[in-house]
């Protein structure tokens, strides 16, 4: 049982460019979070997407701000820019998570690839807890709304049981984006 519940803490890392998910302070009631997981042959597909009624350059400005995760995404302990050259970013990300009482911390370090106000891309390069890490956060304009697809495919280098895995990353999913919708508003609140 001990593996089982190791097994759930490593899979419910996820991550704005590979962040965990908890609970945070922001409002969930700001915005309407969408999410749906599917797995093939221990490969997690995620997605969430949500719309805000702000200027896309606002949400590129929250999402782009890797320097800064820490300070409004819970579970993030610290976000460290190693290397910036044109739109490549190396990022190393110290995360904390806890899981049925157990604590883990996850190093990551994202490669990061930006076409600006269009698409953020992001693969963890060290591969210490996942086979693969890699996802993408896709903005719009949409009737004067910023619509924010997030997607990731994530295998945990550790075998995870379906069950365990699908709650870990869909309960965990609408928290992050939640702390970074409330972020983007409170922004163009000015």
């Amino acid at each position: 049982m001990t593996h089982y519940i190791r097994v759930a803490a490593v899979a419910s890392v996820f991550l704005l460019t590979g962040m965990p998910v908890f609970s945070g302070s922001a409002a969930a009631h700001e915005c309407d979070i969408f999410t749906s997981i599917r797995s093939h042959k221990g490969i997690y597909f995620i997605k969430g997407e949500f719309y805000v009624k702000t200027p896309l350059v606002s949400a590129w400005n929250v999402l782009t701000d890797y320097a800064h995760i820490s300070d409004f995404v819970g579970g993030v302990n610290s976000s460290v820019i190693l290397e910036h050259e044109k739109s490549m970013f190396l990022i190393h990300q110290e995360i904390s998570g806890k899981v049925f009482f157990i604590n883990r911390s996850f190093d990551l370090k994202l490669l990061i690839h930006e076409h600006p106000l269009d698409l953020i891309s992001f693969t963890d390069i060290s591969k210490k807890n996942f086979s693969i890490y890699e996802g993408s956060w896709e903005l719009s304009s949409i009737q004067g709304q910023t619509r924010i697809v997030y997607r990731l495919e994530a295998e945990p280098k550790e075998w995870t049981p379906w069950l365990i895995g699908k709650h870990a990353f869909k309960s965990n999913a609408r928290a992050p984006l939640n702390e970074i919708c409330s972020e983007i508003i409170r922004r163009s609140a000015g």
